[in-house]
């Protein structure tokens, strides 16, 4: 289950909530993060999460007054640790895993360079996937532009190893279908030296080593990519699209529908979290200010408590709740609008707004109650 939307909807905590409730229901659960807010953590209870798997302890739910019958792991994606497994795996031999462990293009590769950081990612799922350990895996993914990188990493690179360009690097012969060689080899000299006059030669050096070591991943790389993209669009992933009740994130998490639904990925359902409910009725809003003054001034002598200005106190206070009412009314518009966009039969499923962040058990559980009541 992959949990996506835009920056600061909620995605964190929407995916730990459907772990915490698959947990309640008895499944053995693993949440997983690949945002580097790194704020799963202390919704889950604990101190930190590293790249090995961590099981929450089961004290921690009963302090919260629940009773799991199930297993809930955490655990966050480490980009550089998933690539260097990537390199364990498929090198063909120890001393060519550590030229490519060891080289700067690699580390630069590995860490910086777009698209291979969520590439990383995306296998380390499928690794998990396969190890078959989860009845459920939960996956909460960075802010819209970077998940959809995420997801269509593994096809642009697939891509991109088989591109003739990228060979042309470093494959003899490659464009004439004679032998000769790439770009980068020894003896290019014309391209070598004049390169190396604005990098320096032990640079292009260490690039034609990288190239000429890495380029024994790439048909690893290619079949790996085929396989995660297939398991990405299996009926054993769904995607959840998580946003906020305002416009602008509203038609962003539609968009985000089209593009997934364009490519035949699963969407299962809508989240739309901090959604403003109507605390009073309309009556309650047309009553005069004077009416709520002189029920709390009642109140006050009641309860015996320090003077207040009771005019001013329900001036402030029925300005509160018009302002409630409105952001109210424009989130069950937003709604709506998402309802009739989206085909009738999409669950949209809405978590009110809470007075406070949710940093705590606790707290998901309050949202879980909402959420699947």
């Amino acid at each position: 289950m992959i949990c996506v939307g835009s920056g600061g909807v909620g995605k964190t905590t929407t995916s730990a909530v459907i772990g915490l409730q698959a947990a309640l229901a008895g499944m053995r659960v693993l949440v997983l993060t690949i945002d580097p807010a790194r704020r799963l953590a202390n919704s889950l209870g604990i101190d930190a999460i590293g790249s090995e798997l961590q099981q929450i302890p089961l004290e921690l739910f009963q302090e919260v007054g629940l009773e799991p019958e199930g297993e809930m792991w955490a655990m966050m994606l480490d980009m550089k640790e998933s690539f260097d497994r990537i390199v364990e795996r498929d090198a063909p031999d120890e001393e060519t895993q550590q030229e490519i462990l060891e080289n700067r293009f690699y580390h630069y590769f590995s860490t910086s360079l777009a698209g291979t950081q969520e590439y990383a990612a995306s296998e380390r799922l499928y690794d998990l996937h396969e190890e078959d350990q989860f009845d459920l895996i939960v996956l909460d993914t960075p802010p819209t532009t970077h998940a959809l990188d995420f997801l269509e990493a593994p096809k642009r690179l697939a891509d991109a190893v088989s591109s003739r360009a990228l060979q042309w690097l470093y494959k003899p012969g490659i464009l004439s279908g004679t032998p000769g060689r790439g770009i980068l080899s020894v003896g290019t000299s014309y391209v070598t030296r004049t390169l190396s006059k604005f990098t320096g030669g032990e640079l292009i050096d260490e690039l034609r080593v990288f190239l000429r070591t890495f380029s024994t991943l790439f048909d690893g790389f290619e079949e790996r990519a085929r396989s995660v993209q297939k398991l990405l669009c299996s009926d054993e992933t769904g995607f959840v699209v998580v946003t906020a009740p305002d416009t602008l994130t509203v038609e962003e998490a539609l968009y985000f529908y089209d593009q997934l639904d364009s490519d035949a990925l699963n969407v299962d359902a809508f989240v739309v979290n901090r959604v403003h409910p109507k605390w009073v009725d309309e009556a309650a809003m047309e009553r005069a200010e004077y009416t709520l003054a002189g029920e709390l001034e009642s109140l006050q002598s009641r309860v015996d408590a320090e003077f207040v200005d009771a005019n001013e106190l329900a001036e402030g206070l029925l300005e509160n709740a018009l302002q409630f009412q409105l952001r109210a009314t424009q989130d069950a518009g937003s709604i709506e609008k998402m309802g009739d966009e989206l085909p009738s039969s999409m669950p949209i499923a809405c978590v009110p707004y809470f007075n406070q962040d949710i940093h705590s058990l606790s707290g998901l559980d309050t949202a879980r109650q909402e959420l699947f009541s």
